[in-house]
């Protein structure tokens, strides 16, 4: 998993190089960092959340659906109820 210099140099390059797509495992890698970020600031990190949180500070493309963001999480066993607040 990156760190979020990592996530965030990534993005400056991506909009100085146009458009950049991310690949599947790019984006998951995306979600499941800024989850656990949101949940570490005490923010909501429901799939709503997260996919503005990807949208408007990550300028992640393709955005997923907030539906293929529930399915990551739960892949990646980041939906417990102690883990976070959902909204």
């Amino acid at each position: 998993m990156q760190t979020i210099d990592g996530l965030k140099n990534k993005n400056k390059q991506d909009q100085t190089a146009g458009d950049h797509l991310r690949t599947k495992k790019e984006i998951e890698e995306c979600v499941s960092f800024v989850r656990l970020e949101l949940y570490n600031r005490d923010m909501p990190c429901g799939a709503k959340a997260l996919r503005e949180r990807l949208e408007k500070f990550y300028h992640v493309k393709p955005l997923p659906s907030e539906r293929t963001i529930a399915r990551i999480l739960a892949r990646h066993a980041l939906t417990h109820g102690r883990t976070g607040i959902y909204g």
